[in-house]
């Protein structure tokens, strides 16, 4: 493995990282926040779903099928995670495509 690339692996490993423990507590965060609990499930569903979608090497895509389209509140909360956290993602990996000079769009 070459020297340059250790950097990108030890950044890529932190970020997955703290992406996992934010993703275990989103759902009590926005609950502590006041968000009723359906949204703050539908939100962390959603925003695993959205990392998944833009590239985020250990996120699932997850949706409750029952509740979405009956559950208002579900609903709202996982098309809400999905946009910002699609957004986020991709913006992260773009900044590493640039990081590493890896341009390559899959």
């Amino acid at each position: 493995m070459s020297p340059k690339r250790l950097p990108t692996l030890t950044l890529a490993a932190l970020v997955t990282t703290l992406a996992l423990a934010a993703c275990g507590s989103v759902r009590e965060t926005m609950i502590q926040r006041g968000f009723p609990p359906a949204y703050a499930e539908g939100y962390a569903d959603g925003c695993s779903s959205g990392k998944a979608a833009a590239g985020g090497l250990f996120d699932a895509t997850r949706k409750d099928t029952t509740r979405y389209g009956s559950d208002r509140q579900y609903t709202q909360g996982w098309d809400t995670g999905f946009r910002r956290c699609r957004a986020e993602m991709a913006a992260t990996v773009e900044s590493d495509r640039l990081y590493t000079g890896n341009n390559n769009h899959h």
